[in-house]
């Protein structure tokens, strides 16, 4: 394991490592913030697991064009300053190509051979990745509490979060998502819809195949394991859902894909802790990003202590 000196535009509070992925076969990164308590004793701490694409983008404040110079930390900061949440641990893990030009979708690649020799991307097992080899390394490597994990994401880090927390619930307490990349499902769960544009995308290519293998992208996604999951462990969790307003669909927000999502959730039975869902001022940016995480880091805190009721 190596820890290199953060960009001057990235948040130097976190720290970026760098390690030999066995499962990948290359080396990967992850951002990670440990609160000011953590330099003292042999305290544990629970973890807020940020996914997006690449390591960066949580704690870059200069991710867009409208983050306005702050990053996830400053978000954390305020909350801590004004007592509305306690010490925790931020892990920021890269699940893209270092160019972050070839998405993951937390899947084991379909086919890692398109991935044109990309860095970053060996194997492509990124599902083994993350559940084997990341969330294991991060308990060994630092004082986490193993039981009180907490996963949330933005865009296709939304989809991703709700996939692995659907697919391995026993390792989460709560699950979050803005505005994420979720794709629609038919059939009662059996199916996705083939018409989906978003599959159209050739920076999928390394990830689901070409062509489309659809069997693949139906055993992906994120939507269709939750169907198949167990629903007294999906019910177990606690869901923090949100999206961007109907009236800048299909570019400014992916409002009638969160929709799609929660009559899936409706469907198991399961209770959304956001109401109403929609951020009616938000859009697909990093600005509203931060502020999904400012409105639910709290109740995200307060599922890792055993305060909120599932």
């Amino acid at each position: 394991m190596s820890q290199h000196q953060d960009q001057p535009q990235y948040d130097s509070r976190a720290a970026l490592i760098r390690f030999h992925s066995a499962i990948l076969g290359v080396e990967r990164g992850f951002y990670i913030f440990l609160p000011p308590e953590y330099a003292t004793g042999q305290q544990r701490f629970p973890a807020l697991y940020l996914l997006r694409g690449h390591e960066r983008e949580w704690v870059n404040p200069h991710e867009d064009g409208v983050r306005g110079g702050t990053t996830i930390i400053d978000v954390y900061e305020r909350l801590r300053n004004a007592g509305r949440i306690g010490p925790m641990i931020l892990v920021m893990p890269g699940l893209a190509s270092d160019d972050n030009h070839i998405p993951s979708m937390l899947t084991d690649f379909r086919a890692p051979e398109l991935a044109d020799g990309k860095s970053g991307i060996g194997s492509g097992r990124f599902e083994q990745f993350f559940v084997t080899e990341l969330l294991p390394k991060i308990d060994r490597d630092y004082r986490t509490i193993p039981d009180a994990r907490a996963i949330a994401g933005f865009s296709l880090g939304g989809m991703m979060a709700v996939k692995v927390a659907t697919s391995y619930p026993q390792f989460f307490v709560s699950v979050g998502a803005y505005d994420g990349t979720f794709l629609y499902t038919t059939d009662a769960g059996r199916r996705v819809r083939a018409s989906d544009g978003i599959l159209e995308n050739p920076m999928f290519d390394p990830a689901l195949g070409v062509p489309r293998d659809m069997d693949f992208i139906t055993a992906n996604s994120a939507i269709n394991r939750m169907i198949r999951a167990d629903p007294a462990q999906i019910r177990r969790l606690a869901w923090f859902i949100q999206y961007g307003p109907e009236a800048i669909e299909p570019w400014g927000s992916n409002f009638y894909r969160g929709e799609h999502l929660l009559r899936a959730l409706s469907y198991r039975s399961v209770h959304n802790r956001l109401t109403p869902p929609v951020m009616v001022d938000g859009d697909h940016s990093w600005r509203t990003a931060d502020r999904h995480i400012e409105q639910t880091l709290p109740l995200h805190w307060a599922a890792l202590q055993g305060e909120l009721n599932v």
